[in-house]
This record gives structure tokens, C-alpha cells and sequence, in this order.
């Protein structure tokens, strides 16, 4: 009770501290990560509750499992860096919340997903054929996972997969990252893929709606445009 309570103190403190900042000269970043992370305290204490009701038979959602189907060696590598019970309730979590005030929450519960398995990739090998086989086939959030590991570990890019997910995207946040991942593996890709993912993203509308995605296109476009290919980051 006393967690539930403190969480419910302190997550209403930061709301009316990004209230205020909104008036101030706060930076744009700086309010979002209080404004979301005193939203996140106060919805957390219901999602603690509807979670502990899911695990008690209700609904739980299996990511490692999910990934399993598809990818078995790159679930056994998940289970075997203890990672299971921590994606799985991620999972759990960001498909519990809906509603449009919970998009930004759902966002930053998404992007621990990605920086986990990101820090995975880059300690352990995945096999490139997997990664690109569990994206083709996977949920929303298998997707994004994906691409993660991508991130992780720029050796597993796969052209087909950045341009679907640009051009194809269930999410923002899936567009987002491979929008990332372009930037960040520039130096990994073909003259062909460059063109066609440039293509794509000059192309496509979605891009410009989202203020972080809007600026990744704009330091591709500048990559594009520099006679010198940077080294992948």
C-alpha cells in the first residue's frame, strides 16, 4: 500500500513539474521524459494489479515463446542470458495498455524491450537469417524486437527488412528504429539499398508526423548527400 501510494505522490509531482516546465523555458525533451515518467508512476500501480491478475491465469503474454516459433536459437539465447521473465513482462505490460493517453507510456515501455535485446546482440552472436525471419513473420512487438537486435548488432541489417518496415511499419516506433538502423549502418549497406531506402523514406508521409523520426530522415538525407560513407556507429 505504501508503495502504491508513493508511486501515485511522485508520479503527480512530475506531471505538475512538466505542467510548469510547459510555461518555462524547459526543453522539449526534458518535459517529455518527466511528463511520461509521472504518467508511468501513476498508471503503474493498475498495471502492477491487472498483471498479478494475468499470472493468475487471466492473460500473460509469452514473447520468448512467440520468438521460439520462429526462432529457435535466438529464444534458447534469450532464456539462456535470463532474459525471459523480464520480456515477458514487458510484453505483458505494453499490450495491456490501450488508449491513446497511454501512447507515450506504451512508447517507453516498447523502447526497454528494444534496449534489452539490443544489449543482448551486442554480447552474443544471432543468426542473421533468423533475426530477418522473425521480423517477417512476427507480431508488432516481435517486429520491433527485431529490429533491435539489429541495433544491437549491425552485422544482422537485412535490406528487405529495413525497407518494409519503413514502408510498411505497424507502429511508429517500428519505423523509428528502422530509421535508426539506416542511419547508425549506413557504412553496412549497398549503393542499391542506400538509393532504394532513401527512396522510401522521401516517399513516405508517416515520417514527417513523428518530430524524432522526421529528424533521422533529415541526418539520412545529409548522409545521402556526402560524398564520404562514415563508419557504422
Amino acid at each position: 500500500m505504501s508503495a502504491r501510494i508513493l508511486c501515485l505522490v511522485i508520479g503527480g509531482g512530475l506531471l505538475v513539474a512538466g505542467l510548469v516546465g510547459l510555461f518555462t523555458g524547459v526543453g522539449e525533451g526534458q518535459l517529455v521524459t518527466v511528463l511520461t515518467a509521472g504518467l508511468l508512476l501513476l498508471v503503474m500501480p493498475s498495471i502492477v494489479d491487472r498483471v498479478r491478475s494475468m499470472r493468475l491465469g487471466q492473460f500473460e503474454v509469452h514473447l520468448v515463446r512467440q520468438i521460439a516459433a520462429t526462432a529457435r536459437k535466438s529464444a534458447e539465447t534469450l532464456r539462456r542470458l535470463g532474459m525471459e521473465p523480464q520480456l515477458d513482462a514487458y510484453a505483458t505490460i505494453y499490450t495491456e495498455l490501450r488508449g491513446s493517453e497511454l501512447k507515450a507510456v506504451r512508447g517507453e515501455v516498447l523502447d526497454r524491450i528494444v534496449q534489452r535485446v539490443a544489449n543482448a546482440s551486442a554480447v552474443e552472436k544471432f543468426d542473421k537469417t533468423e533475426v530477418k525471419d522473425l521480423y517477417l513473420s512476427g507480431s508488432p512487438i516481435v517486429r520491433v524486437l527485431a529490429l533491435g537486435l539489429m541495433e544491437g548488432d549491425l552485422s544482422l541489417i537485412d535490406g528487405e527488412v529495413l525497407l518494409e518496415a519503413i514502408n510498411k511499419s505497424l507502429t511508429g516506433n517500428e519505423q523509428y528504429h528502422a530509421l535508426k538502423i539506416v542511419l547508425n549502418g549506413w557504412g553496412q549497406l549497398s549503393d542499391a539499398q542506400r538509393n532504394e531506402l532513401g527512396a522510401a523514406i522521401e516517399a513516405n508521409p508517416q515520417i514527417a508526423r513523428g518530430p524524432a523520426r522526421r529528424e533521422l530522415a533529415e541526418e539520412i538525407r545529409g548522409l545521402a548527400k556526402s560524398p564520404r560513407i562514415p563508419p557504422t556507429t
